[in-house]
């Protein structure tokens, strides 16, 4: 009886090792941007009279190309590209005479190797940040004076340069930034309520942990122009897409939720996702100096 029963503990064990092994390569295989079904997205909204206009573009490049377009630090090394494709993610937002263009360089598995910011209009400013095992190098510039404004930023030459230093937690986490949060929907495959799928979004007050979780599904009428191999087709048609809300919480003791926005929305951050196409078609919340705003999908460029 014990060896029959040792037997069975074996072969349970055996199969649990074999489903847990293929759990963890469906996970593996999870965030591959191969799956992803979509390059490009554009976004509008407006409230007031006051427009919102957001655009992403997703392109798959190389390690060596990615290495050639990392910047070096002052001192030390930062991150090296892992995997053999990198994804190199460009979102721009315009809103309230402000306007943004943030690009971000992540691995796979959303892993962020840099981050570049550059803010026009009312301010003008830019800030590349270039991450390493322990820590952020920031290299932020200005205009030094009025002649200076507007002008592109490789000439501003009041320059800051320095570290911010990454917690245990922090460094033991996969560090992100929150424009990957595009790219990590498009291959998370989000489709039914509960379904979850989280983003570590570095912040210099503590790393800040987001996620986004299915709450139930809406029937919602879409109309947007798909592109897909040079041809435009305008759609307009109801679909069922996922609810989603998405919550942040500091990963760091102490850390603080005061500066955490997502393309400017900071509070009670919604989003209508279609699951067929695993992107985000409605995102909602509340806009500094604008209130709540919703912007829609106006256009996507398919693989």
């Amino acid at each position: 009886m014990r060896l029959n029963g040792f037997k069975l503990i074996r072969k349970s064990m055996m199969a649990l090792s074999v489903t847990m092994f293929v759990i963890s390569s469906l996970q593996a295989t999870e965030l591959s941007p191969q799956s992803l079904k979509w390059n490009a997205l554009a976004y509008s909204g407006s409230k007031f009279f006051i427009s919102v206009d957001t655009s992403v573009s997703v392109d798959i490049i190389s390690k060596d190309t990615a290495l050639k377009e990392l910047i070096s630090t002052t001192e030390g090394e930062g991150k090296l590209p892992v995997a053999d494709e990198i994804v190199k993610i460009n979102v721009k937002n315009s809103v309230v005479g402000s306007e943004t263009d943030f690009t971000v360089w992540v691995e796979p598995d959303t892993t962020v190797l840099q981050r570049t910011s550059i803010y026009g209009g009312i301010k003008e400013w830019y800030r590349t940040y270039r991450f390493m095992k322990d820590k952020v190098y920031s290299d932020k510039r200005k205009p030094a004076n009025s002649s200076e404004k507007g002008n592109a930023w490789e000439t501003w030459t009041d320059i800051g340069q320095g570290f911010y230093e990454l917690d245990e937690s922090e460094q033991r986490a996969t560090v992100s930034e929150s424009e990957a949060l595009f790219y990590l929907i498009g291959v998370a495959g989000l489709n039914a309520q509960g379904d979850k799928t989280s983003l570590n979004m570095y912040d210099r007050s503590g790393v800040i942990k987001a996620t986004v979780e299915v709450v139930g599904s809406k029937r919602v009428l879409v109309d947007y122009n798909a592109i897909k191999n040079g041809e435009s087709t305008r759609v307009k048609k109801k679909v069922n897409a996922l609810e989603a809300i998405v919550d942040a919480r500091s990963i760091k003791e102490g850390g603080s939720l005061e500066k955490f926005k997502f393309l400017g929305y900071k509070d009670d951050i919604r989003l209508l996702i279609d699951p067929e196409l695993n992107t985000i078609i409605e995102i909602s919340g509340a806009v500094e100096y604008v209130g709540n705003v919703t912007i829609r999908l106006e256009q996507i460029s398919l693989n």
